[in-house]
């Protein structure tokens, strides 16, 4: 499949083939077809491109960004941002992209905002002054418009792609869009919104001049269904072993490795699959290395996790190239050429004995002077601090080749959001970026630092630490896969991220990077094993888990309450500096003194039980006095605090049920001097029944 999917096509546009004109033919012409067979035809990576085209990126970030020495490069008004206001047909329009030239556009990503719900977004080709797509932009990049996922998606997690691909995406707002249609055009591309703009990005590709490209109409689209619907299942499958596949399984002491030689001669491979323990994760995501060199050059040495898009945890995701599985199933088809020979190694740098196996497929191959080695490098940082503002450097190339992908893996021990950090990607020795971002998020495809999963072939995130949108503890670990908004280079390229963390803190930054190149290509990542043998932090403690013996008063009967009186379920999990058990409690809305609530608590059996209540204190809850059937119980409590925090364990003595049950009654006695409004709400997380000594 290799050989022939990656080989030179010689198509006669003219027509007229001829023994001279095979031997001298022009590239075939760039069409919506052609960019589409791209997407799944893994192979076309492993070659340099022909034609050849620059990437660049078109996006919201601000202006002021004008030089990385100034101050203003970590400046952060990244929306309302464009290249002019004109007026076409009558209408105002903001012009976000302009091309000369012919080329395509590759990746198209915004956030959904609700207030830009009626925009239109506008392409102009050729220089016609006629736009030929004019489309609601919110519903164009979530797939509610002629474009359908997988080619226009919603990163977000109730709604992840192969959900998608089921079902008509709702009209989910506040989360990111992503559109990979490409959208081929033959002499210049001009792109407008009809408001002002706010977050957006748009890559394209800039074909040499003299490239035949065939522009983009909906003619064409509407032509090109078979092959879209064709490219959608083809992208929806997840990646698998052939069974043809060789492997060796060994348990690996601490130093030791699996080596895995391939035959020599020309070859690609094109499947790997690496099988552990689950029990051995999370050490084994790191502490497991895969190394391969191709003709003798050192070409990989990466984590698995990172390798195959997991991070530090075991935690199932799936791209384009790679799966994970909770079952410790590892699975990648990069394709890797190579000319005269291959070996592969997985090594334990760790401390511990770990069970692998490792296998591998191979595919035939005509190596030529097109023909470029894979590469996956690992960088990693441990306590990078936040303050000064500064850009971490994933990684920096020289040679010719193409960038094709990365994963991130953060750790933040602040709940505040982390990446509001731009993309800064130099290629061929710019001196300012030709890819220059709004957030690390939107580089990931995502919005606003909310989702906590989501897959795609594209852009892919596993399950966080901590599923909660307002606590970034923990690990996140992105990923984005560059099937046709890849970057060629041909003389060098650096990537670097900026650290931009609304906490001034100390996070571990570690990426894996994945490009291909010419043999002679070098990088400034060398192996780390010190980093990757590092202790993984340990996850922090989840706001949705119980104390123990816990029962949740929000989940209780009332069997009684005052006139009036409201109270509701409360997730209280945005508080993210404190906890409560199950991240709930039960919202009392009190207002005056003597409002009171009794709560239902069931015993199995008639032996008297010692009852201790957790409760909550704020700036504005009250003073609260406690009865248990019918009789006092523990000592006055006073709910005010400046900050919303968890009371601790409040002692209300020992007592027989009556009925099977403890009546819990609790009643406003007054309000604190400094709690704000009525003073007199509270809140009640859970209580916890004990034998009595």
């Amino acid at each position: 499949m290799a050989e022939r999917s990656g080989g030179l096509r010689l198509v006669s546009w003219l027509g007229v083939l001829t023994a001279t004109s095979l031997l001298q033919a022009a590239p075939a012409p760039v069409t919506l077809e052609s960019l589409l067979e791209e997407m799944t035809n893994h192979a076309v990576r492993a070659r340099w491109s022909d034609p050849a085209y620059r990437a660049i990126e078109a996006t919201s970030h601000d202006r002021s960004k004008s030089n990385p020495a100034a101050d203003s490069w970590h400046s952060n008004k990244d929306y309302e941002q464009f290249i002019r206001v004109e007026k076409n047909s009558g209408r105002q329009e903001w012009v976000i992209m302009e091309h000369e030239g012919p080329g395509a556009v590759t990746r198209i990503w915004l956030p959904l905002e609700p207030s830009r719900d009626k925009q239109f977004i506008r392409f102009y080709f050729d220089g016609s002054t006629t736009p030929t797509i004019e489309v609601n932009f919110n519903d164009f990049l979530s797939g509610r418009a002629f474009a359908r996922a997988p080619f226009a998606f919603v990163a977000w997690d109730e709604t992840d792609l192969r959900k998608q691909l089921e079902t008509t995406p709702n009209p989910i707002r506040g989360v990111g869009g992503d559109l990979y249609l490409p959208i081929p055009f033959a002499s210049s591309c001009k792109v407008t919104l009809d408001q002002v703009p706010f977050y957006y990005h748009v890559q394209y590709r800039a074909y040499e001049p003299g490239t035949i490209v065939q522009t983009f109409t909906m003619a064409e689209f509407q032509a090109a269904k078979p092959i879209l619907e064709q490219t959608a299942r083809r992208l929806a499958d997840v990646p698998t072993l052939a069974a043809s596949g060789s492997g060796k399984s060994a348990t690996l002491a601490p130093g030791d490795a699996l080596p895995l030689d391939l035959p020599n001669g020309a070859a690609a491979l094109d499947g790997l699959q690496v099988v552990i323990d689950p029990k051995d994760a999370p050490e084994a995501m790191r502490k497991l290395v895969l190394t391969a060199s191709f003709d003798e050059e050192a070409c990989v040495w990466c984590p698995i996790g990172d390798f195959f898009g997991s991070g530090p945890r075991l935690r199932p995701v799936g791209d384009a190239f790679r799966a994970v599985s909770a079952d410790g199933t590892l699975t990648a088809n990069w394709v890797m050429p190579f000319e005269r020979s291959a070996r592969l190694a997985l090594r334990n740098v760790g401390d511990k004995p770990l069970a692998v196996k490792l296998a591998a497929t191979t595919t035939s191959w005509s190596w030529d002077d097109r023909s470029l080695h894979f590469h996956a490098t690992w960088h990693s940082q441990r306590d990078v601090s936040t303050r000064p503002m500064s850009d971490w450097n994933f990684i920096q190339i020289s040679g010719r080749g193409v960038f094709v992908g990365d994963t991130l893996s953060v750790y933040s021990p602040s709940p505040a959001w982390y990446g509001e950090g731009d993309e800064r990607i130099y290629v061929d020795g710019e001196a300012f970026p030709s890819h220059l971002g709004t957030g690390t998020e939107d580089y990931y495809g995502y919005a606003w630092g909310m989702a906590d999963f989501f897959s795609s072939p594209f852009v892919s995130m596993p399950r966080r630490d901590i599923a909660n949108r307002n606590d970034w503890r923990g690990y996140t670990s992105t990923s984005r896969l560059r099937l046709i908004d890849d970057i060629p280079f041909t003389k060098s390229i650096r990537h670097d991220m900026e650290i931009w963390h609304w906490a001034d803190t100390r996070v571990d930054y570690a990426a894996a990077t994945f490009w291909y190149a010419r043999p002679d290509a070098k990088s400034n990542r060398e192996p780390q094993p010190d980093e990757a043998t590092a202790a993984l932090r340990p996850p922090p403690p989840d706001p949705h888990a119980t104390l123990p013996g816990a029962i949740e008063c929000e989940t209780l009967a009332v069997a009684d309450h005052s006139a009036g009186l409201r109270f509701e379920k409360q997730d209280v999990t945005f508080v993210t500096s404190r906890h409560w058990s199950g991240g709930e409690q039960l919202f009392v809305r009190a207002e005056r003194n003597g409002d009171f609530l009794t709560l239902k608590i069931p015993v199995p059996d008639a032996h008297p039980r010692k009852l201790i209540l957790h409760a909550t204190r704020s700036y504005d809850y009250g003073v609260l006095r406690f009865s248990v059937n019918g009789k006092p119980a523990g000592k006055e409590f006073d709910g005010y605090a400046a900050d919303a925090a968890p009371s601790g364990p409040i002692e209300l003595g020992t007592f027989e049920p009556t009925d099977g049950a403890l009546m819990l009654r609790v009643e406003v006695e007054g309000a604190n001097p400094a709690s704000k409004g009525t003073g007199r709400l509270f809140g009640l997380d859970c209580v916890v029944l004990s034998p009595a000594p």
